[in-house]
Parts: structure tokens; C-alpha cells; sequence
């Protein structure tokens, strides 16, 4: 299968989960392949303002947003020409301006991962304007997909990268630090200070009973005073290394995966991060999750379709051990063989095939 391709450009950042999976399926389907983080071309001082660009007037953020996407697609349209790939995939937009999608299409395949959904999210303006431009779109949900089909583009492929076990594996005990506690259950990720924070502090809520650490940015504490006994629970942290974290989730036994609202039928790769680790995900429920992602494993999978149920769903698996380490094994075993990087390097080509 290698070499159908005989360069291929991927363009994420090697923070994200997605990078590992989606590098190595381009492997097996490219002769060589190399990765850019267009994030690195942003200073710490273009960084802070684009951060800030929303709130500005409304003439002074499309000045900016002009000086900054021209900056960055300059930036990438110089590494297009000078590496010349045949296949170009992006996760999300990655700050892409319809008139570079045009440039790459010119010489190659162009094929979009759907981290988020193209419907709500700042970063790019243009998300939804460049994945016309797309041969390929990959989306793991599929309201997005649906979404997608109303607006008229129909080369949408359901597509689930499969589990990192580059960050996310199993660790022997004895390699772990001691500094690294054993808990019952974590959490680690951003609140925010809408209701999106809200719906998170609701959940998490639910956990304080038992030995459950919280880990995340300083917007948490906002919502304590409603939810008091999160206060206790929590550790302020920022980006957490997938290398520490991965030690976090092995000491750990459960670890609550809430739904985004901004995937509606799909799931948090969190879920996939859990299970490679050895604890079991609390998943809120989604559509697909039961649905399409787990519809042929005949492991039973914990869904939260009730906050209200969710404190006795943990209890239960912290008194039945085993049945929880049975439950990851499985997860994990059917999510390694139905998603490996040969299986969906197949169904990528398959697609393209009938392009």
C-alpha cells in the first residue's frame, strides 16, 4: 500500500492527539511524509492579538485578519512550492485562506480532518469557505456531515483516526513517579466562562465524592462558588504534556469524557485516550458513540445520559474492578483492530479511489 503517494504534507500540531494517528495512516499510504505546525510561525505577540482579535471593532479585526492569514499563507505557500507533496491533509483549517486551498489543488489531493466542527469555531473565519476547495473531508460526526450535505458538498467521509499509542499507552507501575498520585477518577481540560463552562462544572459536580482530581485553566474557579465542591478538587495547570498526562490516566481508574457542544452526534478523542491508557471513559452520551463508533463491540460502554445518574454510574465501576478492566480490554481491543492506520489507510484510498 505504501507509496501511492510519493510525498505528503500534513499539517497539525504535534500537541494534538490527532497528529500521531494521522501521521502514521499517511505513512502507510505515502513514500515520504512530512509534518508543519503552521502555529510555530506565531510570534508570542501575534499570538496574544489574535486571541484578542474578536473583541475588537469590527475594522481594526479585519485589518488584523488580513495581516495575519496573509502572513501565515505566504509562510505555507513558500514550503508548498519548495516540498512539492502530492496529498496535503489538515486538521481543521489551520488558519487557510481559499486562494492557498486553490494554489494546492493545482498539484495535489486536499483532504480536511474535522477536529471541530466548521459551524462554531473562531480560528478561522474561513473554515466553511476553504472545505469547498476540499477533494476529501473527513468528519467523525455525523450531524457535522449532515450539515455539510445541506450546504452542498458531498465528498464527506465518516472517519475515525484510532487511538494515539504513541502518547497514550500502558505503563508498567514502576516507571510511573511517585509524584504522579493514584486517584479514582480525573478530569484535565479548559473550562470557559460561558455556559459552556457551566455545563462542565455540572458534570464534574457529580465526581466529588470520591477520590476525583481536576486539573485545568484558571476560568474553573468562576463557577466554584456555585458548585463548591469543586474547589478542593482542583489543580490549576495549562498545557499538560501528553507524556505526563499518559502517566496521569495510568495511575488513575476513571475518567469522565463530557460532550462538547460543539459535537453534536460524535465524541471527544479523550474516550480514545482513556482506553489507551488503561482507565475506562465516562462518555456522555452521543449518537454515534453507541450508535456507529462501538456498533459492532459487544463490550458494554458507560454513557451519562443523565447528570443526575452519572455519580452512581462511577460508583459502580469503582466497586467492580474487574468488570471494569474486562470492559477496557475490550474497548480498546476492538478499537485497535477496526481502527488500525492499515484499515483506515484503506478506507482513505478507497475514497479517494472514487473521487
Amino acid at each position: 500500500m505504501a507509496g501511492k503517494f510519493e510525498k505528503a504534507l500534513l499539517l497539525c500540531s504535534d500537541r494534538h492527539s490527532l497528529y500521531n494517528s494521522l501521521s502514521e495512516i499517511l505513512n502507510e499510504i505515502s513514500s515520504e511524509v512530512r509534518t508543519f505546525n503552521i502555529g510555530e510561525m506565531i510570534s508570542p505577540v501575534d499570538s496574544f492579538l489574535q486571541s484578542q482579535s474578536l473583541r475588537m471593532p469590527y475594522g481594526l479585526r479585519s485589518g488584523w485578519e488580513k495581516y495575519f492569514q496573509k502572513k501565515l499563507n505566504k509562510e505555507l505557500s513558500g514550503l508548498l512550492k519548495e516540498y512539492g507533496p502530492q496529498l496535503v491533509v489538515v486538521y481543521n483549517s489551520e488558519f487557510l485562506l481559499p486562494e492557498t486551498c486553490a494554489e494546492i489543488r493545482k498539484s495535489a489531493k486536499l483532504i480536511f480532518y474535522l477536529a471541530d466542527s466548521p459551524f462554531y469555531t473562531p480560528q478561522n473565519n474561513f473554515y466553511l469557505a476553504v472545505l469547498s476547495y476540499a477533494d476529501l473531508i473527513l468528519s467523525p460526526d455525523t450531524f457535522w456531515s449532515r450539515q455539510l450535505n445541506t450546504a452542498g458538498l458531498q465528498n464527506i467521509l465518516y472517519f475515525i483516526p484510532g487511538p494515539d499509542e504513541r502518547y497514550y499507552h500502558r505503563l508498567e507501575p514502576s516507571s510511573i513517579p511517585e509524584s504522579v498520585p493514584e486517584t479514582e477518577m480525573i478530569y484535565a481540560g479548559s473550562s470557559y466562562f460561558n455556559s459552556w463552562g457551566c455545563k462542565k462544572a455540572l458534570l464534574m459536580s457529580k465526581f466529588t465524592d470520591y477520590d476525583f482530581h481536576l486539573y485545568g485553566n484558571s476560568m474553573w474557579r468562576r463557577w466554584f462558588r456555585y458548585f463548591p465542591g469543586l474547589e478542593a478538587r482542583f489543580t490549576e495547570a495549562g498545557y499538560i504534556p501528553g507524556d505526563t498526562l499518559n502517566q496521569m490516566f495510568n495511575r488513575t481508574r476513571l475518567i469522565p469524557v463530557d460532550g462538547n457542544p460543539g459535537i453534536l452526534n460524535g465524541f471527544h478523542l479523550r474516550a480514545f485516550e482513556a482506553l489507551s491508557a488503561g482507565a475506562l471513559p465516562l462518555i456522555e452520551e452521543r449518537e454515534d458513540v453507541q450508535g456507529k463508533l462501538f456498533t459492532e463491540c459487544s463490550a458494554k460502554l458507560p454513557l451519562i445520559r443523565n447528570y443526575n445518574e452519572a455519580k452512581e454510574i462511577a460508583g459502580y465501576y469503582l466497586k467492580n474492578e474487574s468488570e471494569r478492566k474486562d470492559t477496557v480490554s475490550e474497548l480498546f481491543s476492538f478499537l485497535k483492530s477496526h481502527y488500525s492506520k492499515t484499515r483506515n489507510a484503506e478506507r482513505l484510498l478507497e475514497a479517494l479511489s472514487r473521487l
